[in-house]
């Protein structure tokens, strides 16, 4: 009996520490996006676009997408010859992202 004890609260207590770690990992996310400029409503081919400290550039259509963390972000967008412009992303919205940069 006594071993069929010890042998019940080893698994229970085993289960209990695995389960307590599952929670532990963040959800993720892909994101997508584009950005344009905000007078003709081009594309803008090669904009830096950082989230989290990671940078990715659009591609030839003004389009970019990243993997996010689902907790608040911010999104800091660039080009040359443009002003510089930092978005709050929402990781629960399924909208696409729609940066538009006004020239200086």
């Amino acid at each position: 009996m006594k071993k069929l004890l010890f042998i019940a609260i080893t698994i229970l207590l085993g289960n209990i520490s695995i389960a307590g770690n599952v929670g532990d990992r963040e959800s993720t996310k892909v994101i997508s996006g584009k950005v344009v400029d905000k007078k003709s409503g081009e594309e803008i081919a090669g904009a830096e676009v950082k989230i989290n400290n990671v940078t990715f550039y659009t591609d030839l259509n003004g389009n970019f997408s990243a993997i996010i963390h689902t907790l608040k972000t911010e999104a800091f967008i660039s080009f040359v010859s443009y002003v510089d412009s930092k978005i709050n992303i929402d990781p629960f919205s399924y909208n696409t992202i729609v940066v538009e940069l006004e020239s200086k």
